[in-house]
């Protein structure tokens, strides 16, 4: 029997020490959080993306026909984003919380938690029992020369390099044009962003807060086109933020790999 690299932390500490195409240029990855949205909400993200240019992984939250259907149609990957805070609508502890979302994406090797949630419990749980791979627990601002790195449980941690509602809550702006130096340095850019903010173009986080807030769980899961169309920010937001990004690694021609393909490069 063959025995699995992934299990001797020896040899995958090695590997991290061979080069990998980050270290000499930007290598993008795009990734959003579902996040509960509504079907409505996910159609309309879906039909805005560019999909078959950004290798996409998107974190399911929940059962959803129409992640299901691009999933299927090979437009996308999914990975698991499990909420392990206390009231959480997937399970009362760590395994059902795992197994509930694991339901909604059986093949998933990925996982980013809710609110970034990341205990050695759970890693110890998701890399041993449910043949989860990598994560993406830790979420940067724009930091210099990110490269994967192994967390204890053996599981390869993937850095975000920008998260849209890290970005706002910071009051960096709706542009990337002051800090393009970051954006074309070398280093993982893994970005990350939400259905909601995406779809309601959303200007600053009060903003969306206060359509979230206005709701209730069952309203905030059913929101309907008519709704999106009512409530849409039409001024500049996190939609074009992110589309700044997409023509960004356009124009430079800079390598875009899903999670799973940065991980398959940091173990080969």
């Amino acid at each position: 029997m063959i025995p699995d690299i992934t299990d001797n932390m020896a040899v995958l500490v090695e590997k991290l020490t061979q080069p990998h195409i980050w270290d000499e240029q930007p290598v993008f990855c795009f990734t959003s959080d579902i996040d509960w949205a509504s079907e409505a909400v996910i159609d309309n993200f879906f039909h805005k993306m560019p999909l078959d240019l950004l290798k996409l992984t998107t974190y399911v939250t929940h059962a959803s026909k129409i992640v299901e259907r691009y999933y299927r149609e090979g437009k996308i990957s999914r990975g698991i984003h499990p909420n392990f805070l206390p009231g959480s609508s997937q399970g009362n502890n760590f395994r059902e919380v795992i197994e509930t979302c694991l339901s909604f994406a059986p093949e998933a090797t990925s996982t980013r938690s809710h609110r970034a949630f990341d205990v050695t419990d759970t890693a110890h749980m998701l890399k041993n029992d449910y043949h989860i791979k990598n994560c993406s627990n830790t979420i940067t601002t724009l930091a210099p020369c990110i490269s994967p790195f192994w967390i204890e449980s053996k599981l390869l941690q993937i850095p975000v390099f920008l998260e849209e509602g890290s970005f706002l809550y910071n009051n960096l702006g709706l542009s990337i044009q002051p800090y393009l130096k970051h954006f074309v340095a070398p280093g993982l850019k893994v970005i990350s962003f939400h259905p909601m903010n995406i779809v309601f173009n959303t200007p600053y986080i009060a903003w969306m807060r206060q359509i979230k807030d206005s709701m209730s769980r069952e309203e905030f899961n059913n929101i309907t086109p008519e709704m999106i169309e009512k409530k849409q920010n039409r001024e500049a937001g996190a939609y074009d933020l992110i589309m700044e990004i997409v023509e960004l690694c356009q124009k430079i021609q800079a390598p875009i790999l899903s999670i799973d393909e940065i991980y398959q490069q940091t173990i080969k």
